[in-house]
């Protein structure tokens, strides 16, 4: 038998133009930069990344091991495991209770019984996929989303997958949102806006007349709102509030609210990629659970019994008050070297001023990184703003704002972060001397 062989035909390219448009996380740029640096020996204070540095609580493992061993590694519901959304409408339903509540216009307070919760939740496989399933949801191709201006970078990597435009509104000096930017920015195509308080990567916590404001704002244009709030239970200064506190005094039928959660950062988790979403009505998560099967294919069931376990002891408290001496000594430290920054309310982490040195934020981190060894994010992958030239496709920078700016964690150990911000200081007092 002969064989012929074929020309050689060159290589396919990426056929997909969202994949290739896509921005890439100056978060995961430094992170890499970082551990090469690392891996030659190099010791990186890690300033870096929004990774908590407590351990996994016991009873975790525990019950993650416990359904290990008993055979509990087959395929799981695609709205999650009855056991996992259990726990999770009991934590939810604590949660509410012991938070300030917004009260309603007719004086009530909207606050759901356990049983309400139950039929609301869908477990998700981290946060992020969460996110991205409700941002899919409310917005179709071609339809835009309300976003700030200085944002987590993966909403805008979701926004381009699924052909969403984001249209983004300012923030004031204290990054809270300019409220008169959502009517200029909204038109009939304008489906949701999304709120993360406390924000990353700012800190920022939005008091209950601005969570107010959107809500109102929303019901009037007929949008949805999806609430970021993977950091709910770090706040440091006055009291997180919820867009479902208003959501939930309404009939079902007129809500409007997706809140996303992660198990990753309350529970120092963040390799075990476990959230959920608190559905507003039954057809949300109905077709939540549904988006669960292409976007995941199954969540990890034995993690799932070790989230129950987590929300059923509840320590998260502990963690944000083992880290509220950490964010103060920052604040310290930064304010010592005159650096200028906004106090965060809540999260993990500091957005600080670097324009002095004369440097732009990738540059200054670039520097940092090999000058001083520390890890820090450059702003500019917090305000990544799309431009469609003239052949269609998108070209990304950043902002002005976000141009000049830094954020460090402080949620590493004390010494660490404190040695972290000094070399910080020392290094913008060598640039700007």
């Amino acid at each position: 038998m002969r064989i012929v062989q074929a020309q050689l035909s060159a290589p396919p390219t990426i056929a997909s133009l969202r994949a290739r448009e896509l921005p890439r996380s100056g978060i995961r740029k430094v992170y890499n930069a970082a551990r090469e640096l690392q891996a030659q020996g190099v010791d990186v204070i890690r300033l870096d990344i929004g990774d908590p540095d407590f351990e996994l609580p016991a009873r975790i493992t525990e019950a993650t091991h416990a359904a290990l061993l008993a055979g509990q590694t087959h395929y799981s519901p695609m709205i999650g495991l009855p056991e996992a959304r259990e726990a999770i409408a009991r934590h939810m339903a604590r949660k509410l209770v012991a938070r300030a509540a917004l009260p309603a216009k007719d004086g009530g307070q909207g606050r759901p019984p356990y049983e309400e919760w139950l039929e609301h939740i869908v477990v998700n496989q981290g946060a992020t996929q969460g996110l991205n399933a409700a941002l899919q949801l409310t917005c179709g191709i071609g339809q835009s989303v309300l976003l700030p201006e200085i944002y987590w970078p993966n909403y805008i990597q979701q926004c381009v997958l699924g052909g969403i435009e984001p249209r983004f509104y300012r923030l004031t000096d204290h990054f809270q949102p300019v409220l008169e930017d959502l009517a200029c920015l909204s038109d009939e195509g304008t489906r949701a806006v999304l709120v993360n308080s406390p924000s990353n990567p700012t800190g920022a916590l939005f008091p209950p007349e601005t969570i107010r404001a959107i809500y109102d704002f929303a019901v009037a244009r007929g949008m949805w709102i999806v609430s970021d709030e993977a950091y709910c239970d770090f706040v440091y200064q006055g009291e997180h509030v919820s867009p479902l506190q208003l959501d939930w005094q309404l009939p079902e039928d007129e809500r409007r609210v997706l809140a996303v959660y992660s198990f990753s950062k309350s529970y120092a988790a963040t390799g075990l990629r476990l959230g959920w979403t608190v559905s507003p009505r039954a057809d949300v998560t109905l077709q939540l659970a549904t988006m669960n099967e292409p976007l995941t294919g199954s969540l990890t069931t034995p993690l799932q019994f070790g989230l129950a376990a987590g929300l059923d002891g509840d320590d998260s408290a502990e963690r944000c008050a083992a880290l509220r001496p950490r964010w103060q000594h920052a604040g310290e430290l930064l304010r010592e070297s005159g650096l200028p920054f906004d106090p965060p309310a809540g999260g993990l982490f500091y957005f600080i001023d670097i324009s002095a040195t004369g440097l732009p934020a990738e540059e200054f981190a670039a520097q940092l990184l090999a000058e001083q060894h520390v890890a820090v994010v450059p702003g500019d992958s917090f305000g990544l703003q799309p431009t469609q030239q003239a052949d269609g496709t998108l070209t990304f920078a950043a902002g002005e704002r976000a141009r000049r700016c830094v954020r460090l964690c402080f949620a590493v150990p004390e010494a660490r972060m404190a040695e972290g911000v000094r070399r910080i200081a020392g290094f913008i007092k060598t640039k700007t001397a």
